[in-house]
């Protein structure tokens, strides 16, 4: 049980964290590129990076 729980939590890691610097390193933004390398926080702050681009963007 504990090895599922894991192992969904680093795929959604990896997902949202992979989102987040694809869209970092695009737009040349290096500070928010190495926060999300460095800091895993269950993907939280790279949804809300992505959810703020997307918004600018259009």
């Amino acid at each position: 049980m504990w090895i599922i729980l894991i192992f969904v939590l680093a795929a959604w890691e990896i997902y949202w964290t992979y989102n987040a610097c694809w869209i970092a390193s695009k737009l040349d933004e290096k500070r928010a590129f190495l926060f999300f390398l460095v800091f895993n926080l269950l993907g939280i702050p790279e949804i809300i990076y992505l959810y703020r681009k997307k918004k600018e963007l259009g």
